[in-house]
């Protein structure tokens, strides 16, 4: 089951780059979609479930999130976001 939520979520991934990688599309928008997911995160470590599927997909989304963070601010010439992928040009 988790292997199939992790395509749909590779899926929904780039699907989503597009769009989150237009610079009309507001920060707060990505900020909130890698909030979520670090929530999750978070809620697996304190029930020590950091050696599951789902954690591993949680991470492999954070960080493939984290990326889209890093294109907008080289793409939209912005800082980045408050989750600390400052970038200057």
């Amino acid at each position: 089951m988790l292997h199939i939520l992790k395509k749909i979520a590779d899926w929904i991934v780039e699907h989503e780059k597009d769009e989150a990688t237009d610079c009309t599309v507001p920060d707060e928008v990505i900020d909130e979609w890698l909030e979520t997911i670090e929530e999750r995160k978070k809620q697996m470590e304190k029930l020590g479930h950091t050696d599951s599927a789902q954690y591993e997909m949680l991470s492999d989304l954070e960080k493939r999130v984290k990326e889209i963070q890093v294109i907008r601010a080289k793409k939209c010439n912005h800082k980045g976001s408050k989750w600390g992928t400052t970038i200057t040009k």
